[in-house]
């Protein structure tokens, strides 16, 4: 089995996530072309025929692409906190299986197409996949495989090795 270098493996890891946004924003844009209804009623909105492409829907969608827009960056700069959003994000995915499943089952009430909520659950699926990716690659390499943070305060081990440093140089 061939090691890769844990820099490599976060590369992979940050190259992954910025596809699935990128992938996300694209999906999101034929899905608002296709049907604006589904954003429409996901905001409790009255859709219109004359109103087609409603206004509030416009500016979620232009507010969703900023927020990826800056969690894109911060995959980049290898923020702390873009990567547990992330991951908490896509970690949590897990429980919008079994609600789309019901849903689609017909004991939780729906209001998208029978397309859009398997789109969701195979959506979701990537989202647990990367999830659990990120967790391992944390556990081996830290955050973004950018190495663990050392601590600062020493060890007893090393306060008394110093300590007896200091002692026998004066």
């Amino acid at each position: 089995m061939k090691i890769l270098a844990p820099r490599l493996i976060g590369m992979r890891l940050e190259l992954v996530i910025i596809a699935f946004f990128v992938l996300a924003v694209l999906s999101s844009l034929v899905v608002y072309v296709a049907d604006p209804s589904i954003y429409a009623s996901s905001l409790s909105l009255k859709s219109s025929l004359a109103d087609l492409y409603p206004v509030p829907v416009m500016l979620f969608l232009v507010g969703m692409i900023a927020l990826i827009a800056l969690l894109i960056l911060g995959v980049v700069r290898h923020w702390r906190w873009a990567f547990w959003l992330t991951l908490g994000a896509f970690g949590s995915s897990v429980l919008h299986i079994p609600v789309t499943l019901l849903q689609i089952a017909g004991i939780l009430p729906n209001a998208d197409p029978l397309w859009y909520s398997l789109l969701q659950i195979g959506v979701a699926m990537v989202e647990i996949g990367i999830a659990i990716w990120m967790i391992h690659v944390y556990l081996r390499e830290g955050v973004w495989a950018m190495g663990r943070k050392k601590n600062k305060r020493p060890t007893c081990a090393q306060a008394s090795e110093a300590a007896l440093r200091k002692t026998l140089w004066r």
